[in-house]
């Protein structure tokens, strides 16, 4: 198996994955008008800081290892002996989960992906029941609202299929 600082390539991919569409987003919401953009390119600069940081952490090398201790410490690999390992599969159906996320986000905007997605991920992934879904990504949702239409002041991206840019 090919390893690039110690850690087999396999390990980067999802992480390599997000960085893309990270990168992709981001470059994608400086399309937007400034009020619209405020959101997402926020967001998207504190995910390319995080997705790098996850990169440097899964290497072997003494940046490496000091990151995983300092961010994860229950991902130091002495204590990885008994944790299950996903299989690539697995892992690469989790960044489609999230990348599904942020199509929806760029397509029918925030207030409609949010409940979409929450609610989704209960039902399907956590197998919650119906109701606990619904009364959850509807509180999700007013939260999103209350919090950046009536408090912030600011414009909620519509998504391009109801007149975002």
């Amino acid at each position: 198996m090919r390893r690039l600082f110690g850690t087999p390539v396999t390990d980067y991919m999802p992480a390599l994955g997000l960085l893309v569409l990270t990168a992709i987003y981001l470059t994608t919401a400086y399309g937007y008008s400034p009020d619209a953009r405020a959101v997402p390119t926020g967001v998207a600069w504190v995910m390319l800081v995080l997705v790098l940081l996850d990169l440097v952490s899964r290497t072997q090398t003494g940046i490496g290892t000091a990151l995983m201790h300092w961010l994860n410490p229950a991902g130091d690999a002495a204590k990885q002996l008994g944790v299950k390992h996903y299989p690539l599969l697995k892992q690469f159906a989790a960044v489609l989960w999230v990348s599904a996320f942020a199509a929806a986000l760029v397509l029918i905007g925030i207030l409609y992906a949010v409940p979409l997605y929450v609610f989704s991920s209960l039902y399907f992934q956590g197998r919650r029941p119906l109701p606990v879904c619904l009364g959850i990504s509807a509180a999700a949702t007013g939260m999103i609202w209350l919090l950046f239409a009536v408090v912030l002041r600011l414009e909620l991206y519509p998504g391009i299929l109801f007149g975002g840019s």
